[in-house]
């Protein structure tokens, strides 16, 4: 077992955090979770980090972690930059932003629609994207002729690979390409050095994903390649702490994007929309604009907003009490369990 914090140290941040460590800590040494890296930001950049390595899995601050569907929340922030800069309506039709994406009611679809789960539009399965490997261009094109289901805005689907349309919209208002967009407008101007769809060049840090095959090394190269070729918007980023703290950072301190556009992302934007399971189950949830809610009611505060991914990484952000919480692990399918857990302990901390 490792355990390591990193610098400033806790009397900058002067919250008590050993809590959250402990609970981290015997997570690990339970055999909960291989490893874990979770910190802390507040609006003022104060931060602390914690690393806690199992006995055969050492990990440090800046470990890169694929980050899955947390990749979303980073896409929706970027995206949002061009509705402050008055270049994007997210209601009207992606087809004003996208001309190729027309006919069979793709003209009813909006960022919207695709911020919110709410399109209609068919998703390509993990197990065939992991089968055919396509490029990020064939996706797109797959994208571009998929027929809606239903009307758009009247239930909620979890979509992945529609979100290529949020990528092209930023690419086709930039002139510029997908992923050299996200670079250029978001993660360079962070100084997100560390989080990128290649991760071929910063493999000796990346921690394999428990679950995914990635333990071989000849599956793990294959997956760096084929991750670098997709560039999925909808979950295929890696990152480390530090650089989302940075993010969540610049959420906190207003440096990024209006507050009316970080009100909307954190916004319940779906109340009443329904989503329908296989079974025919009907349930509803609570989803921002490529943000989703707390829900529960816990913790309480409209503001809250956070996203999480099938890889165990999650992000948080509760403007009202000014911190942003990263909690990254290495396991495919993992249990939020944990991550709450820590995430409650934070929150005790929280000099409120």
């Amino acid at each position: 077992m490792t355990t390591s914090a990193s610098e400033p140290d806790r009397a900058d941040l002067g919250w008590n955090l050993e809590p959250a460590l402990d609970l981290a800590t015997r997570a690990v040494a339970d055999g909960a979770l291989p490893c874990t890296v979770f910190g802390v930001v507040d609006a003022l950049g104060r931060s602390e980090i914690f690393a806690v390595g199992g006995e055969e899995l050492a990990v440090h601050d800046d470990s890169v972690f694929f980050i899955a569907s947390v990749t979303k929340a980073i896409v929706a922030t970027a995206l949002m930059q061009y509705v402050d800069e008055g270049r994007l309506d997210l209601h009207a039709p992606v087809a004003q932003y996208v001309p190729s994406f027309t006919g069979d009611g793709r003209e009813a679809v909006t960022a919207w629609h695709l911020l919110t789960h709410t399109s209609g539009l068919p998703d390509i399965s993990p197990e065939r994207m992991r089968r055919e490997r396509p490029t990020y261009r064939r996706l797109l094109a797959e994208t571009l002729t998929g027929t809606t289901r239903w009307e758009p805005g009247s239930r909620y689907e979890y979509n992945s690979s529609a979100w290529c349309l949020l990528s092209e919209t930023m690419a086709r208002l930039s002139s510029s390409r997908w992923p050299e967009v996200l670079q250029e407008r978001l993660l360079g101007p962070l100084g997100m050095t560390d989080t990128t769809f290649d991760g071929r060049r910063l493999r000796q840090r990346i921690v394999p994903v428990d679950g995914a095959g990635a333990g071989n090394r000849l599956v793990a190269e294959v997956l760096l390649w084929f991750l670098a070729r997709v560039s999925l918007p909808g979950g295929g980023l890696f990152g480390t702490a530090p650089d989302l703290l940075r993010l969540g950072q610049a959420l906190l301190d207003g440096s990024l994007l209006s507050g009316a556009a970080i009100a909307d992302m954190a916004r319940q934007q779906i109340a009443g929309v329904p989503h329908i399971a296989e079974d025919g189950r009907v349930s509803y949830v609570e989803h921002g604009l490529g943000w989703r809610k707390s829900g529960g009611g816990w913790p309480p505060g409209e503001a809250v907003m956070t996203h999480g991914g099938r890889s165990g990484s999650r992000l948080w952000v509760d403007p009202e009490r000014g911190f942003a919480f990263v909690f990254l692990t290495n396991v495919w399918g993992a249990s939020s369990e944990v991550a709450i857990g820590v995430l409650d302990q934070v929150y005790r901390a929280h000099p409120d």
